[in-house]
């Protein structure tokens, strides 16, 4: 027998076992509502008496809460960042500092600053409005809340320093930017309605105040220094140059102490709110309802499966 005779006799005989197997069915996965249901049915009544008390115990303890207020102020630059100075190129030239906020990344850079924060807090104490049920007013005092008292080991009563301003200003003051609309919001969240809008403006005080000072100072060193450079000149050009830089520096200084127009502008200023701001009491409860209901039912439905 020749090989391809082998083949074809080989080929017939893996047809035939093919034929005679019979074809194999695949049940597919069937999900049986009726089970889960059954393992449900009898246990709903206790999934909603814990869904139940776990709300009430929410609503509870969101009662234990103070109301938090916050205020709000937007501001804009005064300086539009995309008018270049023809001066400041000579004036980097002789490397003076030209530099100065204009933008609202510079606005959103110092009100996040540190410095800005420690600051206010110093000038105007605000912890009264800050600690008012931990602060006692005789000795300046402040009691250690319950979470130092159990993770930091603090028991003894202390005045607040700059790190618990820097910390404080970090949670409770919010500044927003709106590139396309070019505006900064500033914010501060506190117990009272009134002490959160006066804070406010205690930030934007002192900002101000910072950006004058910073200008103002600026501006005496870049005469001093362009005063010195014109006696040292013996060029004519050269020093006709230095009087302009020095016009333009004594026009920098009247604008920085031009105190209503310098730095930024409020578009809104702080409004004492009518409402709080948080804590939404019946959403935290109801969340808390859904939230044991669903983890009730798994839990049920895993262990009926058992």
């Amino acid at each position: 027998m020749t090989t391809e005779e082998n083949d074809k006799t080989m080929a017939r005989g893996n047809e035939s076992r093919m034929e005679e197997q019979p074809p194999r069915q695949y049940e597919e996965d069937i999900i049986d509502l009726g089970q889960y249901w059954a393992a449900l049915r009898p246990n709903l009544w206790k999934i909603a008496l814990l869904s139940l008390v776990a709300g009430v115990a929410t609503l509870f303890y969101m009662f234990t809460k103070p109301n938090i207020y916050q205020a709000t102020a937007v501001i804009t630059p005064a300086v539009d960042g995309n008018k270049q100075n023809p001066a400041m190129g000579a004036l980097a030239s002789f490397g003076i500092s030209v530099g100065g906020p204009s933008s609202i990344e510079d606005l959103d850079t110092l009100f996040k600053s540190d410095d800005l924060a420690v600051r206010v807090f110093r000038k105007y104490n605000l912890w009264p409005i800050l600690l008012a049920d931990r602060l006692d007013p005789a000795t300046g005092h402040a009691k250690p809340a319950w979470t130092d008292r159990l993770f930091g080991g603090k028991k003894e009563p202390k005045p607040p320093t700059d790190w618990d301003a820097i910390r404080a200003a970090k949670d409770s003051l919010k500044v927003s930017v709106n590139k396309k609309g070019g505006t900064v919001s500033v914010s501060f969240e506190s117990p009272s309605a009134e002490g959160s809008a006066n804070i406010v403006k205690y930030f934007l005080d002192e900002g101000k105040s910072r950006l004058q000072e910073e200008a103002l100072d600026r501006a005496i060193k870049n005469k001093k220094f362009i005063e010195e450079q014109t006696r040292q000149t013996v060029d004519a050009l050269n020093r006709d140059r230095l009087y302009s830089l020095l016009g333009q520096e004594v026009e920098r200084e009247m604008m920085a102490r031009n105190r209503e127009q310098f730095g930024f502008r409020v578009i809104d200023s702080p409004r004492v709110p009518d409402r709080k701001f948080k804590p939404t009491r019946a959403r935290s409860a109801m969340l808390a309802t859904i939230l044991v209901f669903i983890v009730g039912c798994g839990y049920f439905v895993l262990w009926g499966k058992r």
